[in-house]
């Protein structure tokens, strides 16, 4: 086996794949991806947090979207958002921003 340190300082966060179905918009997840990345970049920090699309979370909720949050250090978190995705990417921008102070 052979150690490796963590390339993303402080920790990675999974968007669930499947709740976009709830939403009948299969690729939102990968949307919500794409716009946090890039919400990442304007304020210097893709190299802080990852962001990728995970599979279920295990709380899938209709009408919800759900993420969860594993920090390098401490214990895991995951949570749910509204259905409206401005929303949604809102509230987990704001989540990503907080994890950053």
């Amino acid at each position: 086996m052979k150690p490796f340190d963590f390339k993303f300082s402080t920790g990675s966060l999974f968007i669930c794949s499947k709740c976009g179905k709830s939403f009948d918009d299969p690729d939102r997840a990968e949307k919500l991806k794409s716009d946090l990345r890039g919400e990442l970049g304007k304020i210097e920090a893709t190299k802080k947090i990852r962001v990728m699309v995970g599979s279920c979370l295990g709380i899938c909720e209709d009408g919800s979207q759900t993420f969860a949050y594993y920090p390098n250090q401490g214990k895991a978190e995951v949570f749910t958002t509204e259905s409206d995705y401005e929303r949604s990417k809102s509230d987990i921008f704001n989540f990503i921003k907080s994890k950053l102070s």
